[in-house]
């Protein structure tokens, strides 16, 4: 009787280890390679390490270094249109805008001609600070692109822009 009671256990471990992977077994990713999400999701992953490893985690973000860049080329740019063309919404954008205002990179001016409307300007120092910026961002930008010729490049940026267009 005592070797039948044991004869289920003994089923059940190589029943259990049929089903159970082998150390080291390739993954299978099923249909997450043919998934747009999940390789945009794997790509900025890479992205973000990639400019922490070049620009440093505790520096300028991506998304402030945009911001940065929008009110440099833009100045007096208004809080919704930064918002708009960064797809942050009003709430965020004030946010953002207060830190980089703390960090004295940014300052907002109310309009002359609208008393209701700031603009947003770069001050020296975030002026200094976005120069030395880009040129870091530059070289990173430069070896994320060396994976594409030149028409890849323009093609798949193309392809990146039409999702949010």
């Amino acid at each position: 009787m005592e070797m039948g009671s044991n004869a289920p256990r003994a089923r059940d471990k190589r029943t259990a280890a049929k089903h159970e992977r082998a150390a080291g077994a390739k993954v299978d990713l099923g249909i997450l390679p043919r998934l747009l999400g999940y390789n945009l999701r794997r790509a900025a992953q890479a992205s973000w390490r990639t400019y922490v490893s070049f620009i440093g985690e505790n520096k300028i973000r991506p998304g402030l270094f945009s911001l940065l860049i929008l009110t440099r080329f833009n100045p007096g740019i208004a809080q919704i249109e930064l918002g708009t063309h960064l797809g942050v919404d009003k709430a965020s954008i004030v946010a953002l805008l207060d830190r980089l205002e703390r960090a004295n990179l940014i300052e907002r001016r109310r309009s002359t001609r609208d008393r209701r409307r700031q603009g947003i300007f770069l001050t020296e120092g975030g002026t200094a600070e976005l120069e030395a910026l880009m040129a870091q961002v530059r070289q990173l930008e430069r070896h994320m692109a060396s994976r594409f010729n030149k028409a890849e490049l323009d093609q798949f940026l193309g392809y990146l822009q039409r999702m949010y267009s």
